[in-house]
């Protein structure tokens, strides 16, 4: 399920360049505020597995609007557009209810947003994305390091295959019954996100994918996002009409 929100300006809204950690905080505490216990427990223990993984399977785009860069700051001027999604509607729901009752608070700024309920059934067994937020791959090294991957990696492609597989079997406790094929069909250096999260350095692309496979596999992971650290504002896609 999805969440689109629309907030007018006023004024410009001044955020960090670095402000996923913000947009995260604002969509556990709306969460929070209509059902304190099962966000706790999303926040704390994410969903898991009999295969001990654990994921929190719910992404956030960037904010979208026009904006300029000023010492380091992101201006927004006008309006803005995020959107949230979930395989699991009820915490959906509960973002949307608090954003309802209580509008959405940046900084010392209340807004009262417009606010658009969607679910989105893929009915298509082949897909062409791009980045609504950029994609992160991890891979841990011998010395157990975390290795950021570039679309261009051979490992790429087999990381964001066993990372749906992984997610598919948390949320519904079974393995998929067949892959998800991916091919990278557009992507530069200038593709290159580097961006910290709660002073962590993350390494993301903005590229463009072909992905095939079962329509109800397609629809989960337009749901949950592709890759790493979707819950901290990255793996969003979008889909593209060719």
């Amino acid at each position: 399920m999805q969440l689109k929100v629309f907030i007018d300006l006023d004024s410009p809204l001044i955020l960090p360049i670095n402000y996923n950690h913000i947009l995260q905080g604002i969509i556990y505490t709306a969460a929070n505020t209509s059902n304190g216990k099962f966000t706790r427990n999303l926040h704390d223990e994410g969903v898991s597995s009999d295969s001990n993984d654990k994921f929190k399977l719910f992404c956030f785009s960037k904010i979208i609007g026009h904006y300029l860069i000023v010492d380091n700051q992101i201006h927004f001027d006008k309006s803005i557009f995020f959107e949230i999604r979930s395989v699991d509607p009820y915490f959906i729901h509960l973002v949307y209810e608090s954003f309802s009752n209580y509008g959405i608070c940046f900084k010392n700024r209340v807004f009262k947003p417009r606010l658009k309920l969607e679910n989105k059934i893929i009915t298509d067994s082949c897909i062409y994305v791009q980045m609504l937020s950029p994609i992160v791959a991890i891979e841990k090294t011998d010395d157990n390091q975390t290795k950021y991957l570039s679309p261009r990696d051979l490992e790429f492609i087999s990381y964001l295959c066993n990372n749906f597989s992984k997610k598919y079997q948390t949320y519904y406790h079974n393995l998929p019954s067949s892959d998800l094929d991916f091919v990278v069909s557009e992507v530069s250096f200038r593709d290159k996100c580097v961006t910290k999260f709660k002073g962590i350095l993350v390494n993301a692309w903005n590229c463009r994918l072909y992905i095939q496979g079962s329509p109800e596999y397609l629809t989960f992971i337009y749901n949950v996002g592709l890759g790493s650290k979707n819950s901290q504002g990255f793996g969003m896609i979008n889909i593209i009409e060719e």
